[in-house]
C-alpha cells in the first residue's frame, strides 16, 4: 500500500497534466512557448505606430484607438523641474 498510493497519485497527476497543459498551450500561458495562433498574430503587429499617436488599450480590437478617451484627457502626471509631480490639468 505504501508504494501503490504514490503511484496512483502520480497517475492522477499525469492525467490532470494531460488535460491542463494543452489548454495552457492554446492560451499562451507557458513562458517561452507560443501557440501557432500566437505566431500568426505576432506577424501582423506593426511596431511603427509610435509616430502616429496610437493610444494603446488592453483589448485588441484590430483597429487601434487614435484619440485619447475624454475621461483620460488632462490626467497625465508630469514631473516638475523642482522634483514634484502635478497633473496636466493643474498646469
Amino acid at each position: 500500500m505504501d508504494k501503490a498510493m504514490p503511484a496512483l497519485g502520480g497517475l492522477i497527476g499525469l492525467w490532470a497534466a494531460s488535460k491542463i497543459v494543452p489548454v495552457m498551450y492554446e492560451w499562451d500561458l507557458i513562458p517561452g512557448v507560443g501557440s501557432p495562433a500566437y505566431w500568426e498574430r505576432a506577424k501582423k503587429i506593426r511596431y511603427d505606430h509610435y509616430t502616429e499617436g496610437i493610444v494603446y488599450s488592453p483589448y485588441d480590437t484590430g483597429d487601434p484607438i487614435r484619440e485619447l478617451p475624454v475621461e483620460s484627457r488632462g490626467k497625465m502626471i508630469l514631473r516638475q523641474k523642482g522634483g514634484g509631480w502635478k497633473l496636466q490639468s493643474e498646469m
